[in-house]
């Protein structure tokens, strides 16, 4: 069953939007280098049809399953921070911050140690469909979102007095990402024309540069030097 079928058949008999008996929870693959991991906003390991790396036969089968670790305890609590992403189209382009506000330290060790297999790295979200009252199906179809690119991890110590006067250490660490919208509104940097100079000049409050005015001139002309 795909996604969209799925979504139709919770769907398919509902008059108002309190008869939908599914919530939609968040998958996320981070692609770290050499380290995939996936996790997914939920109790317990979940198991996917589709997703990065599974292999098809002809026929669009699944053969393999992808499997999500999930980010919530027994009570709900969730232990990773995840913000919602945004319709980029509107030309803003805003950090994301994904992360886990707490951990052991040698969890935090560990990561801090493999901190340069993040930089560049994809992190794809995908979304899945959960049933109220119903347990995990054993291959939950799932449907893309969205795909950012990591941009470098963060970690924190901090240390904060308990109630028996002894010091309790709080670890943390994140990853900050960014959607391909990035930069696009940056003003190019290497295109030497006599108007982008005098642009980039007044942006940096100058009032003219003339730094450029040549460069048309001199278009398909050889120069010899010495």
């Amino acid at each position: 069953m795909s996604f969209e079928t799925e979504l139709l058949a919770h769907l398919g008999g509902a008059d108002d939007a309190w008869d939908i008996q599914a919530t939609v929870r968040r998958c996320f693959f981070f692609d770290f280098d050499g380290a995939p991991t996936r996790l997914w906003d939920g109790v317990g390991l979940l198991t996917t049809t589709t997703g990065i790396g599974d292999p098809l036969d002809m026929g669009g089968r699944v053969l393999a399953a992808n499997e999500w670790l999930g980010t919530r305890d027994g009570l709900g609590l969730n232990a990773m921070t995840a913000p919602e992403i945004r319709d980029d189209r509107d030309g803003v382009a805003p950090d994301y911050v994904f992360g886990i506000p707490k951990m052991d330290r040698d969890t935090f060790d560990a990561l801090k140690a493999d901190q340069t297999k993040v930089k560049g790295r994809p992190l794809v979200i995908y979304d899945v469909i959960i049933p109220e009252g119903e347990g995990l199906l054993p291959q939950q179809p799932i449907r893309f979102n969205a795909r950012l690119t990591m941009r470098g991890a963060d970690f924190r110590e901090m240390a904060r007095p308990g109630d028996g006067g002894e010091i309790i250490m709080t670890y943390a660490a994140s990853v900050t990402c960014r959607s391909g919208e990035a930069g696009r509104s940056r003003y190019p940097g290497g295109t030497y024309t006599d108007t982008s100079q005098r642009d980039r000049a007044r942006l940096l409050g100058v009032e003219s540069d003339s730094g450029c005015v040549f460069v048309a001139k001199n278009s398909q002309r050889t120069f010899r030097v010495g």
